[in-house]
């Protein structure tokens, strides 16, 4: 695969769900591939199982370019993409697609049957052959399966072990595979970043939380006894409530970024975050974020800056502080001022969310995070 196809690849978008939202797209797709473009008899291609089945689309250009489906125990199958689209890896990415879910739900292994032509393609992605090939509906056909409880030293064991971790620690792990490792780190960053989103996200989000409420600004707080003996106190108490309700609208920007930033989580990653300290999150997310959300939440807080007249009421307040040598220069803009105090309580959420995890793995509600993190405690 060259670098084009892998770009491509990754631009696709990826949607997940049951037969009655993706049927449409998902049959169309292997109505053109088996039924058309290999001649399997439209009568064989539809059976009980889609509507028991996950499946797994991908878009690309505004058209459905590559579908699978999971059933309930654990077979892989209908994997289709379309002939214009092959090689650009879309394949490749419903599979992991699919192969996540399964691990996400528990499952402990797959299987599929694949066609004896693409029989390396599944291999390259961890699946070996069982039994001999076979025929079915004319083509030549091979089972397949793939373990998702690795017996091996697992990519956490070699992460932690490898820095000093404790014999009793280490066998532990020993059941976990390095898919499952990833996997339970990267669900529980997602999950993490999304209940913080969540909670950040909505009225009260920030303004009635002490651990993130925006504050005045230091200077601001060093004039506000003068300030309010002055007669301008409501306007403080005004200023305040502004700046966190513009945080509170910026802050559902940040879920996409996010979740980019965990999907490309590598190993040299995964070891800073599972064998860091309480910071080792946020120093990730920040890493990855800190500037592209900086980008987007400065739109969306001038916006609501302006639309609350909070701009005006901070410059007259921070000139009155200025006056007297109290703000920093940092502080005279409120809509960086706000950015970075949004950004500074999300990061924070984040970093909750993920201890609590660790925590308690079981109340995570993912098989996979309480046999990783359950092992890592």
């Amino acid at each position: 695969m060259n670098r084009n196809d892998n770009v491509g690849a990754q631009a696709a978008e990826l949607r997940t769900g049951d037969w009655a939202t993706l049927g449409a797209d998902a049959g169309a797709l292997r109505t053109a591939v088996f039924v058309r473009e290999q001649g399997i008899p439209a009568e064989f291609e539809w059976d009980e199982w889609d509507a028991r089945s996950v499946h797994c689309v991908a878009w690309l250009d505004g058209e459905p370019v590559g579908t699978g489906r999971l059933l309930p125990d654990g077979r892989i199958g209908r994997m289709a993409v379309r002939a214009d689209r092959r090689g650009r890896g879309i394949g490749r990415r419903v599979l992991e697609a699919l192969v996540a879910i399964a691990r996400e739900r528990g499952d402990t292994r797959i299987e599929l049957s694949a066609q004896r032509q693409v029989e390396p393609f599944y291999r390259a992605q961890g699946f070996v052959p069982v039994g001999e090939p076979y025929d079915e509906v004319g083509i030549a056909h091979v089972k397949m399966r793939r373990n998702l409880l690795g017996v091996g030293v697992s990519a956490c064991l070699a992460i932690v072990a490898g820095l000093g971790a404790s014999p009793v620690r280490a066998g532990a792990l020993d059941a976990v595979s390095n898919a499952d490792a990833a996997s339970a780190l990267r669900v529980a960053l997602e999950r993490g970043a999304g209940q913080a989103v969540a909670r950040l996200g909505k009225p009260g989000g920030f303004l009635d939380d002490p651990k993130v409420r925006i504050p005045l600004p230091d200077g601001l707080r060093q004039a506000e006894g003068l300030l309010r003996t002055m007669g301008r106190g409501r306007e403080l108490d005004e200023l305040v409530a502004s700046m966190n309700r513009a945080a509170e609208q910026a802050v559902p920007e940040a879920k996409q970024l996010l979740v980019a930033a965990v999907k490309s989580m590598s190993v040299s990653d995964a070891k800073s975050i599972l064998t860091g300290g309480d910071d080792s999150v946020t120093k990730f997310f920040k890493s990855r974020t800190q500037a592209p959300l900086t980008e987007r939440f400065l739109p969306v807080v001038t916006k609501q800056v302006s639309r609350l007249g909070l701009a005006k009421r901070y410059n007259a307040l921070a000139g009155q502080a200025g006056k007297l040598g109290l703000l920093k220069e940092r502080d005279a803009s409120v809509e960086r001022y706000v950015t970075t105090r949004a950004l500074d309580g999300l990061y924070l959420m984040i970093a909750e969310e993920e201890r609590a995890i660790r925590k308690d793995p079981l109340k995570a509600g993912s098989k996979v995070i309480e046999r990783v993190f359950g092992a890592l405690r």
